[in-house]
């Protein structure tokens, strides 16, 4: 039989606080992820010790044995690894160098037109990818020897490409919002259309933080070039049809009702590994390492996943979630309190963790606590992915810094100089999601 304790019970009771598993184990996984365990097992093992501590060594038996495979064996989760399948196939195709190529054609005239047309590119990849380390990387291999040969600062052009890459986060469909979904078991479609307007306000506030940076910074960018010739920009556009095809088809089949928003990640992996293979850009070189890298980012996800399973049975069985909302209740707090404290700790995991050990971690205790306070799951799962895009560009470990900094081989402080006046918009927009909800939930209502 499995008894549950509470958590806070020694607290309230006047006892010593580290008589609680909770502290406990929530303490080792602190010492696990700073001495740079991978988050999986940093989870896995403060999960398995807190339940020793709470039930005993049979039931934890029981756990580890049914767990790990009860926590991948879902249907809903074959979204995942088609996502990222999609994303490595698009790729492979080098469909990224088109659009951002055309993008330049028509913006090169204006004074950081390469950087704005690498935002263009940049939302145009975020409704096909969904992945904002694949899209950073790509763009940064695509835009900056470019940038680098007409005379921008290394900090200006790599920033500018990290933080393009954070729009597959938000912009649908979002692989984010796929997880969020499937660990809150929200319509993953809402959520798709929560994200759209949210990430048009990016992509536009982007293209305000260029424009004003090379003003305020005039050897951030080179004086403009002549604008090609209107027949040379049409012809750019003649390249995209496929990306465009492919937006249609993706947006078409899932709002339609035609294919189920888990249907979608296969429709659009097979789509894609199409378009590559008659257009003659994805051969078998190119298909082999598009399934080595699906699998093995697909194989860190679900290991994530069933170290979260066993750490997230520990949080139900020491009643975490019920005791925390005893807390809040007696705390006196109004619930916007609440909110923002919860916001700051997102954006403070975002410093050091990414997006989906941060929903894996907070998700299970956090989003059940917000949701008896009133708020719609679906606006928490914007203001979620919206942090953790913030997170992937801030030190120490903002991931599309690294993977930018890792393909131009500019080094990674540099890219770290030039990406703040980005995060302060970000920061803004951030707070403009807060104040006003309706934004994110005007279309899925």
């Amino acid at each position: 039989m499995i008894t549950r304790t509470d958590p806070f019970r020694a607290e309230r009771e006047g006892g010593k606080p580290l008589d609680s598993p909770l502290l406990w184990a929530s303490a080792l996984l602190v010492i696990l992820l700073l001495a740079a365990t991978p988050v999986a097992f940093a989870l896995l093992i403060s999960g398995m010790v807190g339940l020793y501590m709470t039930i005993g060594f049979g039931p934890l038996s029981g756990a580890l044995q049914n767990g790990p495979y009860e926590a991948v064996a879902s249907f809903t989760l074959t979204t995942l690894p088609m996502f990222v399948l999609m994303a490595e196939f698009l790729t492979a195709g080098r469909f990224t160098r088109d659009i951002f190529e055309a993008g330049d054609k028509w913006l090169r005239h204006i004074r950081g037109g390469m950087a704005m047309a690498a935002v263009a590119g940049g939302a145009l990849l975020a409704a096909i990818c969904g992945s904002s380390s694949a899209a950073a990387g790509t763009l940064a291999a695509a835009a900056y020897p470019e940038m680098k040969r007409l005379g921008y600062s290394d900090s200006f052009a790599t920033a500018s490409t990290a933080i393009v890459g954070t729009l597959a986060i938000m912009i649908p469909p979002s692989i984010g919002f796929v997880f969020y979904g499937i660990l809150t078991e929200v319509s993953i479609g809402k959520l798709f259309l929560a994200g759209l307007i949210p990430g048009i306000i990016t992509g536009f506030t982007y293209l305000l933080v260029i424009y004003w940076t090379v003003r305020l910074r005039p050897n951030s960018a080179p004086s403009v070039a002549p604008a090609p010739p209107v027949k040379e920009r049409v012809r750019a556009l003649l390249p995209i049809w496929p990306i465009l095809g492919f937006m249609v088809l993706m947006f078409a089949g899932l709002y339609s009702g035609a294919v189920t928003a888990t249907e979608i990640g296969a429709v659009g992996a097979f789509l894609a590994l199409v378009f590559g293979v008659v257009m003659r850009r994805i051969g078998w070189t190119e298909f082999y390492g598009a399934m080595a890298a699906s699998a093995r980012n697909s194989i860190m996800i679900f290991t994530i996943i069933i170290g979260a399973g066993i750490f997230g049975l520990f949080l139900t069985v020491s009643g975490m979630t019920q005791s925390l909302l005893v807390m809040v209740t007696e705390a006196g707090l109004n619930r916007w309190s609440i909110l923002l404290i919860v916001v700051a700790i997102w954006l403070f995991l975002g410093f050091f963790l990414e997006q989906f050990a941060i929903q894996v971690l907070t998700v299970p205790v956090v989003v059940p606590l917000l949701m008896h306070l009133g708020f719609d799951p679906i606006w928490i799962g914007v203001l979620l992915v919206k942090s953790g895009e913030i997170g992937v560009v801030t030190p120490p470990m903002g991931l599309n810094v690294f993977v930018v900094s890792s393909v131009t081989k500019v080094d990674v402080n540099t890219v770290f100089r030039g990406i703040w006046p980005f995060v302060l918009a970000e920061l803004v927009i951030l707070g403009l999601l807060i104040a006003m909800p309706q934004l994110s939930l005007w279309l899925p209502g």
